[in-house]
């Protein structure tokens, strides 16, 4: 799900979108059975730190693919903001608790890089970045909030 402006972008990875990925990623490769993203939130840093280092990086890289399969879908590849305001609010689907600073936006923002929607995720083109949480049974959530600073 998606929302576009002039100068924002709020992307929303929910159950749809992984099912619509999912789609994509079965279709391309047929011979595969495992779902590469398992739910709309990443990791946190304690589950993916204990996996070893191959899956830890094959990780990584299904939610980098995922991420610029999104921006694509949404035709938003290749944009090259150079100056953004970045939000990410995870909604999680029980109210235990979570720790802020265990959900880094580190894969997400491979994948804004690498299709081309953010020139790079480094301090000259972030200006800033913000990581929140909340609570939402119903629709657990990423939601990625982009907004071009002047």
């Amino acid at each position: 799900m998606i929302f576009v402006n002039k100068k924002y972008i709020k992307l929303i990875i929910n159950q749809d979108e992984l099912d619509d990925y999912h789609e994509y990623y079965f279709k391309k490769y047929p011979k595969r059975r495992v779902k590469p993203i398992k739910k709309p939130i990443p990791y946190s840093l304690n589950q993916w730190m204990i996996m070893p280092r191959s899956q830890m990086n094959s990780e990584k890289q299904k939610w980098k693919d995922f991420i610029v399969w999104l921006v694509n879908k949404y035709n938003l590849q290749n944009r090259k903001i150079d100056n953004a305001e970045i939000t990410f609010i995870y909604y999680f689907p029980t109210k235990h608790r979570h720790d802020a600073d265990n959900y880094t936006p580190k894969f997400a923002m491979d994948g804004l890089t690498e299709s081309g929607l953010l020139v790079d995720d480094d301090f000259e083109h972030i200006k800033t970045l913000t990581i929140c949480g909340g609570y939402d049974k119903e629709n657990p959530r990423t939601e990625i909030h982009i907004r071009e600073s002047i």
